[in-house]
């Protein structure tokens, strides 16, 4: 795709998020850190833990159950560290989430199956349904559901791994994937997917991973600045199955290509909401919509990408509140741009919603013997 007069216009403010200082953080202490005790236990038989992964500037942790991120540590302007994701303390409590996918490794599938059901190479197969009458996230027992087995611990990288096997959820072939959580000398945490298969299979892997650049507990995003290099979201039913259409967001609440203010366009939540999106508390009722805002986003972004598979900046977020920057970089056609009950956000970077059955969606979800799935993104962090 060739860069167009609003590709550069995007383009143009996420370079102006970018021009930005990076903190002096050596000379900082980090935020106090989650407990690796509190995570180490066996489930399924295999051997659970917590992995800290930092470059002296900025610190991760990550569990092998699930792939969870339940720790960035990022300064402040004021060179202050927190934990910017959005987590829970211990591994119990991740056991008995009732939201598990959020903050875990998403697979064998991310995002919607439309009606449970695709065809491949002309037999249609049909997969768990967990989402109304639609498959989420790659069913019952996707990665949010695993224990990968850890392969390899630097100081600044985890390397880990799982097998889906033929016919789980019903999707055929057995799907080998290597997760590797690492920071970047430029102070990013970058989430990096190979996957291959014995069978030809559908693939399209992500992450779940939920941010308030104010760090948690806060009272809400809505001072974010949001900034999303596309001109189009696909459109959806009120199931959020894509109908194949995509909509231009000019002169519409979705278009981010220059910063907007999360809150100049989505309405406050009820209070007593939980920190992924739980209910409001007694009585509480939802805010009336005025013209031109939403009630949360829950939307898959149509990127604007130099050439396919081409890792770049393709989204940004900006809190004056702590003067952090968060960009997202990636290397795949769509961003699920997800708000929940406006505490928090997550950038999903992944292929469209249900392209397995969409093939006008660009991307390829089939993935064949042979061949390597490969996805990468990267959020980076800084100050201004």
């Amino acid at each position: 795709m060739k860069m167009t007069g609003l590709f550069k216009s995007a383009a143009m403010c996420a370079f102006a998020l970018l021009c930005c200082v990076f903190a002096n953080a050596q000379t900082k202490a980090p935020g106090e850190l989650l407990d690796k005790a509190d995570f180490e236990m066996e489930i399924d038989g295999k051997p659970v833990s917590l992995y800290t992964i930092t470059n002296g500037r900025i610190t991760a942790q990550v569990t092998n159950f699930a792939g969870y991120i339940v720790g960035i540590y990022t300064p402040d302007k004021d060179g202050n560290y927190t934990n910017v994701v959005g987590h829970n303390d211990n591994i119990q409590q991740y056991q008995t989430f009732s939201r598990n996918p959020v903050g875990a490794a998403l697979g064998r599938y991310a995002n919607r199956i439309g009606n449970a059901t695709f065809t491949l190479d002309g037999v249609k197969y049909e997969v768990t349904k967990n989402n109304g009458q639609h498959t989420l996230h790659g069913g019952s027992k996707g990665f949010d559901h695993t224990v990968w087995d850890v392969e390899k611990v630097t100081g600044s990288s985890v390397v880990m791994s799982c097998v889906l096997e033929d016919g789980l959820d019903g999707f055929p072939g057995t799907l080998k994937t290597t997760l590797t959580f690492s920071i970047t000398d430029d102070d990013g945490v970058a989430v990096n997917y190979e996957a291959t298969t014995d069978k030809p299979t559908v693939c399209n892997l992500s992450h779940h991973v939920y941010f308030n650049l104010n760090g948690f507990p806060a009272e809400n995003a809505l001072d974010h600045v949001v900034c999303i290099n596309a001109d189009a979201i696909t459109e959806t039913d009120n199931t959020l199955i894509p109908t194949g259409k995509l909509l231009p967001v000019e002169g519409t609440p979705y278009d981010f290509r220059t910063p907007v203010k999360l809150g100049d366009r989505q309405v406050a939540a009820p209070a007593g909401r939980g920190a992924f999106g739980g209910p409001g508390g007694p009585g509480a009722q939802a805010p009336a919509i005025p013209d031109g805002m939403v009630r949360s986003y829950d939307q898959n972004f149509c990127l604007n990408h130099t050439a396919a598979d081409q890792v770049e900046v393709v989204a940004s977020v900006y809190s004056p509140t702590s003067g952090r920057v968060m960009e997202v970089l990636n290397d795949k056609p769509g961003l699920q741009f997800f708000t929940g009950n406006r505490l928090a956000f997550a950038m999903e970077s992944q292929l469209y919603p249900d392209t397995l059955n969409k093939p006008e969606f660009p991307g390829n979800a089939v993935l064949r013997p042979g061949e390597t799935y490969h996805h990468t993104v990267i959020y980076r962090f800084s100050v201004k």
